[in-house]
């Protein structure tokens, strides 16, 4: 009797997108709820009491569907066919150019050999990926499809004013998370479970994006770390990350 690993892993090889995009849906989805858990979107506002004084009164958010829905449509919709064009598709393909197909040939005899071709090329496949992908794919597209979603005004300019002021810090960010798993992913694990482990991996990445898109802070000059990283103008403007 087949397990349910096993039939999911003949879904993964038999339908790639479908079964991708549904998987990275749901863990996008699950990566939202343990954001508003963890880091609840708190304001605050002035109050008068009864004596005629005023104080400031921190508001904590409830948990909103809508922003995990928009998450897993996503993850869904953009994440995940993307990723299976990009890493089950088109990056095994790739092979190290610095490798010449008559060396190449002679290592694909010795199994030693075959394994150090291997890596030549999985280090070859993860430089390409770690340059490209989430520079110029993954961090632009993000946030052009939340912002997007969430029906601002003027989406184009707000996500041309994220970019401006997070593109380089969540990078910076991205490449202390990625690739020692991607090096770790691309090397040993099967082609079509590669994007399934990825999004496993991805849901604590997951949850600090939606950490980083969703929560307003107290501006720089808090003392706290982390209110240390966000830097907000005004009520309306959404979180700007700022690393010193």
């Amino acid at each position: 009797m087949p397990t349910i690993f096993h039939r999911y892993n003949v879904l993964l090889k038999n339908y790639p997108f479908r079964t991708n995009m549904i998987t990275t849906g749901i863990l996008f989805g699950v990566g939202d709820v343990i954001a508003q858990s963890l880091f609840p979107h708190k304001t605050s506002h002035t109050e008068i009491t009864e004596r005629g004084d005023t104080r400031e009164v921190e508001v904590v958010s409830e948990y909103t569907f809508v922003r995990t829905a928009r998450a897993v449509a996503y993850g869904s919709f953009f994440f995940a066919p993307i990723s299976v064009l990009w890493h089950g598709k088109t990056l095994p393909k790739i092979k190290n150019p610095f490798v010449s197909l008559m060396r190449r040939n002679r290592m694909k005899e010795h199994p030693q050999l075959k394994k150090r071709l291997h890596f030549y090329d999985t280090v070859f496949r993860l430089t390409i990926d770690q340059l490209i992908f989430p520079a110029f794919v993954w961090i632009p597209l993000y946030n052009t499809v939340m912002v997007t979603l969430a029906l601002h005004e003027n989406p184009l300019e707000l996500v041309r004013q994220k970019l401006e002021n997070n593109w380089w810090n969540v990078l910076k960010a991205s490449w202390t998370v990625w690739p020692g798993f991607q090096l770790f992913n691309l090397y040993f694990i099967p082609v079509h479970l590669r994007i399934v482990c990825s999004n496993i991996w991805a849901t604590g990445w997951n949850a600090f994006l939606s950490f980083v898109h969703n929560t307003k802070g107290h501006g720089k000059g808090s003392g706290k770390r982390i209110e240390e990283l966000l830097d907000i103008e005004d009520d309306e403007q959404e979180i700007t990350m700022v690393y010193d």
